[in-house]
């Protein structure tokens, strides 16, 4: 039965992401009929929850934020628990573009049982957050989880994990508050390097999505990560798929190279994922290489 229900919870997970790339395709027919808000194009969320972690029969605390504009924000602590010692850094979870953290933070439980405790935020209208999904308030959320975890683990080192545009998240948000909240290391599952380039690479696949193709000049650009990620100077690990159908594997290296020749220096470590889209942690080797990277902020040899 448990088999059953994560391949449900899989197929779900692949079909809002692929419906995130969906409508990125009918921005820019919106943006014609005169919709200011486009960006609430970018989430699919969704308000029931349909697991948590006591269901994985670990330990948590629901967390009520608030952002600065007086959003409630729901978000999930869950603390290192079991055999392992406790870590030094705790993980921010930046979940995809759809559902909410209980179809996605499956993909992370396995962290508290390694030592390292977890914020599972849902942004803005996603889950029991309040509000609609839209940037850059959105940002101002994760202000609001980075905030809660310093101030409240202040012994810890923050780091932050984002999935698809999750990464896209952490890389604005990091990119303009490293230094403010103390962010020791980036990990970005899956990343893309615009909202535009990969929603054209979605409409490659379709006749429709060639004969919109030309209106996706009109998709904001000014929170495409590889705009930010120049600006970011702190140990950060990219891992992306070849498999990946939703967000190319080129996308990914295209930003690990941009990020590279700006910081040639830093510690940038790239990892060869599998399997499809957000499922580096579904393999043994690739947890090991994240809890090698979070201890000593290097790359692997």
């Amino acid at each position: 039965m448990l088999s059953i229900g994560i391949t449900r919870l899989l197929s779900a997970k692949a079909l809002c992401c692929r419906l995130f790339y969906i409508l990125l395709i009918f921005t820019s027919l919106l943006a014609l009929a005169g919709c200011t808000s486009l960006s609430a194009l970018f989430f699919y969320p969704q308000s029931a929850l349909i697991s948590t972690p006591k269901d994985a029969e670990l330990e948590y605390q629901d967390i009520w934020l608030k952002a600065q504009d007086g959003t409630i924000l729901h978000s999930w602590w869950i603390p290192a628990q079991g055999a392992e010692p406790d870590s030094t850094v705790m993980f921010l979870y930046l979940h995809g573009n759809a559902e909410n953290i209980s179809s996605h933070s499956h993909s992370i439980y396995w962290l508290a049982t390694k030592g390292v405790s977890v914020l599972a935020l849902d942004y803005r209208g996603f889950g029991a957050s309040e509000g609609k999904a839209l940037m850059p308030e959105i940002l101002q959320d994760i202000e609001a989880a980075a905030l809660w975890m310093k101030q409240t683990h202040p012994d810890k080192e923050l780091i932050i994990l984002g999935q698809s545009i999750g990464a896209a998240l952490a890389i604005n948000f990091t990119a303009q508050a490293a230094d403010q909240y103390q962010i020791k290391a980036l990990v970005l599952d899956a990343p893309f390097t615009g909202f535009a380039t990969t929603a054209r690479s979605a409409m490659s696949a379709t006749l429709v999505g060639w004969l919109i193709w030309p209106f996706t000049v009109l998709i904001p650009s000014q929170w495409d990560p590889i705009k930010h990620i120049r600006k970011i100077d702190i140990p950060t690990l990219i891992m992306h798929s070849q498999k990946d159908t939703i967000v190319p594997y080129t996308s990914g290296k295209k930003l690990y190279k941009t990020w590279q020749a700006a910081h040639p220096k830093q510690q940038l470590c790239w990892l060869d994922s599998k399997g499809p889209h957000t499922m580096s942690f579904a393999f043994p080797e690739l947890k090991q290489a994240t809890l090698n990277f979070i201890q000593n902020k290097q790359c692997e040899k």
